[in-house]
């Protein structure tokens, strides 16, 4: 992001790089998650989706977006936490993620923030290495330490494509 100062004649513009980026930021449980919203195609309310046999436990099924069919995973069961019934705010956050399209269900989705790339620090060695792969690190915004989600790791790109097909 670039900001400009306003300038009169005899000023020369002043630009500032600002070097942050935008991040899609939601609740999964009680942790606070961020993914680039560069790969958020839509945000959807969730609709079940259609089993499909033999599919990981965190996948859900398919739906069909818009005559598209894209598989759906649980983020709580793909995170290892019990899954949750469906209430108002769980949405199916829909990604896209090297050309292919996944939706992603979460709890709910908290707002759209921009986060400063110098501001974000590694991920702590306290996870798993399973885990670990799914995260591209944290940073502190206020009293809130988001969580941010690697979504090439999370969806299993290979097996998901296979579910879609």
């Amino acid at each position: 992001m670039t900001l400009t100062k306003p300038t009169t004649d005899t000023q020369q513009t002043t630009t500032t790089d600002v070097n942050a980026e935008k991040y899609l930021v939601f609740q999964i449980g009680n942790e606070t998650y961020g993914v680039p919203l560069l790969q958020v195609q839509e945000i959807r309310t969730y609709t079940p989706a259609t089993r499909v046999p033999n599919a990981p436990d965190y996948v859900l099924g398919v739906i069909n977006l818009r005559g598209n069919i894209i598989a759906v995973i649980d983020a709580r069961t793909r995170f290892g936490l019990p899954p949750l019934p469906d209430e108002e705010s769980t949405v199916v956050v829909v990604a896209q993620v090297n050309d292919k399209t996944f939706g992603l269900r979460l709890d709910s989705v908290s707002d759209v923030m921009d986060i400063p790339i110098e501001q974000i620090q590694p991920t702590p060695p306290i996870a798993s290495e399973a885990t670990q792969r799914f995260l591209n690190g944290v940073v502190q915004v206020g009293e809130r330490v988001i969580i941010l989600l690697n979504l090439r790791e999370i969806f299993d790109i290979e097996a998901l494509s296979q579910l879609a097909a």
